[in-house]
């Protein structure tokens, strides 16, 4: 295999082989909190690495080698999503449950699971009525426990825009829930 070497901001001259050991575990955390389904992840993950593979050589060295990663995943994600014909929307379960369920399922009492369940549902759904530039970072940081640095990253956006939007968000979506 012909690895020719490539430059990311902040990453030295690197090869195929370095690029994949950097990337792969986060990537595969990555497209885990959005698929939360482990062959889904692995096939996101491999479709990201052979994408990066196949156009390696067309790589701009003065681009961010990481955010072309991320938003390549998210894209493949999006698109695997659409295929089980499903909507990526705040109050599909596929997003929220699963983690939710075994949440749920670990409750001591059974009244528990079900406020559980129903605080989950409210918070969602108070969510989704946020208006939309607040929405998808308050989603991905409180639903998808994405990291700043990721949101930053994913949405290619300053660390300061997702502060102020995350915290006008958050104050949003407190009036909303102290209204209902």
């Amino acid at each position: 295999m012909d690895m020719q070497p490539a430059v990311g901001r902040g990453l030295p001259v690197v090869s195929y082989e370095q690029l994949f050991e950097h990337y792969k575990d986060k990537i595969f955390s990555f497209a885990w909190k959005i698929l939360r389904s482990k062959t889904d992840t692995e096939e996101a993950v491999q479709e990201t690495f052979l994408k990066l593979y196949l156009n390696f050589e067309r790589l701009d060295p003065a681009g961010s080698v990481s955010s072309l990663i991320f938003t390549t995943t998210k894209n493949i994600c999006i698109d695997m999503l659409r295929k089980r014909k499903t909507k990526l929307t705040l109050n599909h379960p596929m997003m929220y449950h699963e983690g939710w369920e075994n949440q749920v399922a670990e409750a001591s009492r059974p009244e528990d699971a079900v406020i559980l369940k129903e605080t989950s549902e409210h918070l969602l759904a108070a969510i989704d009525k946020l208006p939309k530039a607040y929405r998808l970072m308050v989603y991905q940081r409180y639903v998808l426990d994405m990291s700043m640095e990721e949101i930053v990253e994913m949405n290619q956006v300053k660390m300061n825009t997702v502060k102020s939007r995350l915290k006008r968000g958050r104050d949003l979506l407190r009036k909303h829930l102290d209204k209902g």
